[in-house]
């Protein structure tokens, strides 16, 4: 008698959706995989962390982006664990950033309309002076 002459055909069945299912995990986190490594290595620049602080405590940002720079300032969370994702659920997180969104759409309409990356990317520069309402240059200044 072999050693799998036990199972029915039920069993039988079951174990080829399970085999087919991990077949196409075994894909799809190498697509995953693939995927991601194929992403453009970016990095944060400590100019970068300053300036998203900067606009964090500034008097134009929301109450939940100030609520973020101050856990931040008193070292329960940095900016560079919240822009990897290893903050992402803690309490307040998503609540502060969600306050970008709408910059986030303006920056993605013009990248439709056609504008240069390095315009819509100079667009989203707070200047020099760190005036709130200046926030967002003269392209999105101007919607």
């Amino acid at each position: 008698m072999a050693q799998d002459d036990w199972k029915t055909l039920r069993i039988r069945a079951a174990e080829a959706e399970l085999d087919l299912a991990l077949a196409t995990l075994d894909t799809t986190i190498a697509e995953a995989d693939a995927r991601v490594a194929a992403l453009p290595e970016t990095t944060v620049t400590d100019r970068d962390i300053e300036q998203i602080a900067a606009h964090h405590r500034a008097p134009g940002a929301t109450p939940a982006e100030r609520a973020l720079q101050a856990r931040i300032d008193a070292g329960e969370l940095s900016w560079r664990d919240i822009l990897s994702g290893r903050s992402a659920a803690e309490p307040g997180v998503r609540e502060a950033l969600e306050a970008g969104v709408p910059q986030l759409r303006q920056a993605y309409t013009l990248l439709q309309e056609g504008h240069p990356l390095t315009e819509v990317i100079a667009a989203g520069i707070p200047p020099e002076d760190d005036n709130p309402d200046d926030f967002g240059g003269p392209i999105l200044r101007k919607r």
